[in-house]
């Protein structure tokens, strides 16, 4: 098995309280489906493309501790807090400071209320355009840092009103060395091309290819209205980002999969240079800003200022790079991650007056937020949450939301230009009504879009949801859809012009496909459990991390781990250790035709905390059943594996 910081995997057990177990539930057929082309190497006929390669270092590594980096106090260099001076000089001042000291640096804020968006300054956001630059506060609390814009730039510039901070290299330049050589297929991690001497291992790369040949490779007899010019000219446009893990020959190896299906004979299809800031992040700050004082509440598209005024941040090409444990109060726009590739966005709270948009990835590939939570109030529309909720635009790909809060009859936002295999996962929460994007850049998004245990919620009690129409627009206008169960408490919701519709009604196994896929990817095993206590979850067992270890959250008795291995495999024995042998009895349970078949091991005189089957069993999952415990022992199973 690989290994690797385990920590990286715990985000997906720091789940809010109404994602609860769910191994009792109905196991997802496009899940066996994945699990048997990713043995395979078929992964271009698997219903599943893998979604698990979003976010920093494609989640292999935990967000770092920077306590140990050089930092610098934005109090040193001019910015003083809690007074009513502005404070844009001295942040400024602070960043150029770390950027020049070549060494990756913090650049601290101190607890205290900070000031930016002058008169004088409101047309140039605080700019970081180096790597190894992290923007920390002391907290996003009350007792923390809080980072308050007044004045906003031009909004006749719509939605290139300026940001408050922007992070992006100084030079954006990309250029041609490869021409792709031969078709790909959706799946694929190779790339063949006609050179490869200027392409080397740990370069990153982009993949570009614009033609209306890719059209019909990938939905093939699909009608396109007129008005869709964009499509009907160029295609869906690919601008993957990759990484180049090996060069054999002409043959370019990559690191995260391709998501599309690319044809040799489109207009063209190129690799180009990509070149973004790396490590960066923005952590432990609260944002907030004057346009909870502005004399007007948010209509969609009123004017531009209700839309475009008041926008925090916005990463621009970074690569390897974060946001974690920052709340944003009163804001037209939050965040933005565009032209970027592997970036997490973890832990963030969205409050206060009701604006246009919460956060998005826009021409990325692979961005990953996690445990993010929407509480902005009723308003525009008589829904919550910012207008347009937690979205995709611009050719995004491979990037991913789980775990997430929206509101009721906030939409989620596939913002048109097509974005493409793309996944909302473990949702709670909101509906598909509202989608963004001018008609002529229509779809609202491309193909291998799923939705993985979405909890609708919206003002509807019934509504059929259409999502291919070429003769009357529509604000959810998807290619073939994926919905893998998908549940509308209270409502009655149906489809129209889906790809697939599986289990609706029923939330299905696994709770959270990313997770699941994650944990393949790296162990070749998928660990959960009936529950778990906070910080013990159920992948602590296939580590090798010393004092990781599940324990369930409530009774102890009739908790079970689960192994699924994705396809089958023989097993003779099971390896089972605990801290303080806190079970008394168990049985193993095999998954066996479709139903769970009980087996009582024998403990093994040859191997310590090994039991032996009575025989081989071929089988895809694997329980571990705690019938009895013993008194004021705790269950703490630090390995639970197969032979």
């Amino acid at each position: 098995m690989n290994n690797f910081p385990i920590k990286a995997l715990l985000f997906a057990f720091n789940v809010f309280v109404f994602f609860v177990s769910n191994l009792n539930a109905q196991e997802a057929p496009s899940w066996v489906d994945f699990c048997k082309n990713r043995e395979s190497g078929t992964m271009k006929n698997s219903v599943l493309l893998d979604y698990s390669y979003a976010g920093y270092h494609f989640s292999e590594k935990e967000i770092p501790d920077v306590s140990t980096w050089n930092t610098i106090y934005v109090t040193d260099y001019g910015a003083t807090p809690n007074d009513a001076a502005y404070d844009d000089a001295g942040i400024q001042a602070a960043i150029d400071a770390a950027e020049a000291s070549g060494i990756p640096t913090v650049v601290y804020f101190p607890s205290g209320r900070y000031i930016v968006g002058s008169e004088q300054t409101k047309e140039n956001p605080i700019e970081v355009n180096k790597s190894y630059i992290v923007l920390k506060g002391s907290g996003s609390g009350s007792d923390g840092t809080e980072i308050y814009a007044d004045k906003h730039g031009d909004v006749s510039l719509r939605w290139n009103t300026p940001w408050q901070f922007l992070f992006q290299p100084s030079k954006g330049s990309s250029v041609k060395i490869a021409t792709i050589a031969k078709s790909i297929h959706r799946g694929d991690k190779t790339v063949v091309v006609d050179r490869s001497d200027d392409i080397v291992p740990g370069m990153l790369v982009k993949i570009e290819h614009l033609g209306v040949e890719n059209l019909e490779v990938n939905f093939p007899g699909l009608e396109f209205s007129p008005k869709w010019t964009y499509i009907n000219k160029n295609g869906i446009r690919v601008r993957e980002k990759h990484l180049v893990t090996k060069v054999q020959g002409n043959t370019i190896y990559f690191k995260n999969p391709v998501n599309y299906n690319i044809p040799l004979n489109g207009d063209y299809a190129d690799i180009k240079t990509y070149e973004p800031l790396k490590e960066v992040g923005v952590q432990d700050i609260l944002f907030t800003s004057a346009w909870k004082q502005y004399p007007e509440d948010f209509v969609h598209h009123a004017n531009n200022t209700v839309d475009y005024a008041w926008r925090a941040v916005n990463f621009k090409q970074v690569y390897n790079s974060w946001i974690q444990n920052v709340k944003f109060r009163d804001w037209n726009d939050c965040i933005t991650i565009s032209e970027s590739l592997a970036v997490t966005v973890k832990d963030i709270e969205v409050s206060g007056k009701q604006g246009h948009a919460s956060y998005k990835a826009g021409a990325s590939t692979g961005v990953l937020f996690q445990n993010c939570k929407d509480f902005v109030p009723v308003g525009f529309n008589d829904a919550g949450g910012q207008a347009h909720g937690p979205g995709f635009q611009g050719y995004s790909t491979g990037c991913v939301f789980t775990n997430i809060q929206m509101q009721k009859h906030q939409s989620v936002d596939c913002h048109a230009q097509q974005p493409y295999g793309n996944l909302y996962d473990n949702i709670k929460g909101g509906s598909f009504s509202r989608n963004g994007g001018s008609e002529h850049f229509y779809p609202n998004s491309g193909p291998d879009l799923v939705f993985w245990n979405f909890v609708h919620s919206s003002n509807y009690e019934t509504q059929e949801f259409d999502f291919w129409s070429v003769k009357k627009r529509r604000l959810h206008t998807y290619i073939l859809p994926k919905f893998v169960g998908f549940t509308s408490p209270g409502e009655e919701i149906t489809f129209k012009n889906e790809g697939l519709d599986e289990s609706h009604g029923k939330q299905v196994y696994p709770q959270s496909l990313f997770d699941a896929q994650l944990q393949l990817r790296f162990h070749d095993v998928y660990a959960s459990a009936s529950s778990q206590k906070e910080g013990c979850p159920a992948i602590n067992v296939v580590n090798t991390e010393v004092n990781d270890f599940w324990s369930p959250a409530d009774s102890s008795e009739d908790s079970y781990l689960m192994l699924d291995f994705g396809t089958k495999k023989t097993v003779n024995s099971i390896v089972l250790k605990e801290n303080q042998k806190g079970i008394k009895t168990f049985k193993i349970e095999c998954w066996i035709d479709g139903k769970w078949v009980s087996y009582m091991p024998k403990s093994s005189f040859k191997t310590a905390n090994t039991w032996e089957l009575d025989s081989a069993v071929n089988t895809r999952k694997v329980k571990l059943v705690i019938e009895e415990t013993n008194p004021n022992r705790p269950i703490q199973i630090i390995e639970f594996k197969t032979l």
